[in-house]
């Protein structure tokens, strides 16, 4: 089976783990992966590079930087389809994308034959204006099948009338990159470390997470926040009136290879996330990881945060301060359920490793391309059992 894999993302082997997973898990696939040349992840520009696993083909981007309005260069893609003559097309953008219409309509035009499966992660229900509705409905009709990242994408699909299968396909974690520290690297002497790892965007919740601090402004601890983006100031800003500037570490944008080591440093991580009109937390990749690397995770109840980190996590009301600092409080005072936390977050993270994931995303290649061979009746395609 040939399957092209469109991602705007995966543009380093870093950022491919989805990929590479699946290309370690299922050689007898010929995965070839096309994304852009470059895009700004996690407050840093990026460049793509090729891999030593499958083939990479890179492509422009044109009109737009924000990644639901912008378009390909559509010549890469023309090409891939005519050389590589997919299968089976998966495409992760959003089916109201432009770019998404633009694939579509290439497909259409190249690969008439391919079905697509679309990884979509929109878990907020907007009524789009013309043309995106469009656009949208278009794409319902024209994918074969969708994979949310989890149930509350999942939900949105469904209230949408898309009525294709559907299965829950997780965003996952390399458990052997992110795992726990040596015993004993943590050192005793040191207040016990509150951690915020991701983009500092608004709907993170750190104004919440700055008035929680403030509460426990009288116990001993520090914070250290790996990343950047547009609320870090106020948020320094919050913790300089409450006078606790000075137990805060900020390290800025840094390169994802040197987050696992940061994670080492942290005894609790702090997902303090906010629905707005725009943003809920849509899966919380950080949380993987926290629990991947033995680290404790307190999380609002936003999104699909409940859903990622199950009992393995203590949750709280989003938004709500208070409840914030008590189970900051209750963490950082009992050793014994932050030593349970950790075991229970290593059980749990098995189910997120990029293994699983890659298992569940070829049983949907499988499905799919099973339903399109007896629907035609060709026998062409083979599948391995």
């Amino acid at each position: 089976m040939r399957v092209l894999r469109i991602a705007h993302s995966s543009l380093t082997p870093a950022l491919r783990q989805r990929e590479r997973a699946f290309a370690q898990r299922y050689p007898e696939v010929d995965l070839e992966v096309l994304t852009t040349k470059r895009w700004r992840e996690a407050e840093m520009d990026v460049e793509a590079t090729g891999d030593d696993m499958f083939p990479v083909r890179t492509a422009r981007t044109y009109l737009s930087k924000h990644i639901q309005l912008f378009a390909y260069d559509p010549r890469p893609i023309i090409k891939a389809l005519r050389q590589h003559q997919p299968h089976l097309i998966d495409l992760s953008h959003e089916p109201y994308s432009v770019a998404c219409a633009e694939v579509l309509t290439l497909c259409n035009w190249f690969a008439p034959q391919a079905p697509i499966v679309m990884q979509t992660n929109q878990n907020i229900f907007h009524k789009y204006p013309p043309p995106f509705n469009w656009l949208e409905q278009r794409a319902f009709r024209r994918i074969a099948a969708a994979y949310p990242c989890s149930e509350t994408v999942c939900e949105v699909l469904r209230a949408k009338g898309f009525d294709k299968p559907a299965p829950i396909v997780t965003f996952g974690v390399d458990t052997e990159t992110f795992h726990p520290p040596p015993v004993g690297r943590k050192q005793s002497s040191r207040p016990l470390t509150i951690g915020f790892v991701g983009r500092m965007l608004p709907g993170k919740g750190l104004n919440v997470l700055a008035a929680a601090l403030a509460k426990l402004s009288a116990e001993a601890w520090r914070l250290l926040v790996v990343g950047d983006g547009p609320e870090r100031d106020g948020f320094e800003r919050q913790l300089s009136e409450s006078g606790l500037r000075e137990r805060a570490e900020f390290t800025g944008a840094i390169n994802f290879a040197l987050v696992p080591e940061y994670f080492h440093q942290l005894d609790v991580l702090v997902i303090p996330s906010e629905t707005t009109k725009r943003i809920r937390e849509q899966f919380g990749r950080v949380i993987v990881e926290a629990m991947a690397s033995g680290v404790p995770v307190i999380g609002s109840t936003s999104g699909a945060i409940p859903e990622v980190m199950g009992d393995a996590g203590l949750a709280f009301p989003e938004g709500d301060a208070d409840a914030l600092a008590g189970v900051l409080r209750q963490s950082l005072s009992d050793k014994a359920l932050r030593e349970r936390m950790v075991l229970a977050g290593l059980a749990r993270v098995e189910q997120y490793s990029w293994e699983r994931v890659a298992e569940d995303t070829y049983a949907l290649y499988q499905q799919v391309m099973r339903t399109m061979t007896e629907s035609i009746g060709d026998p062409s395609v083979e599948l391995a059992a």
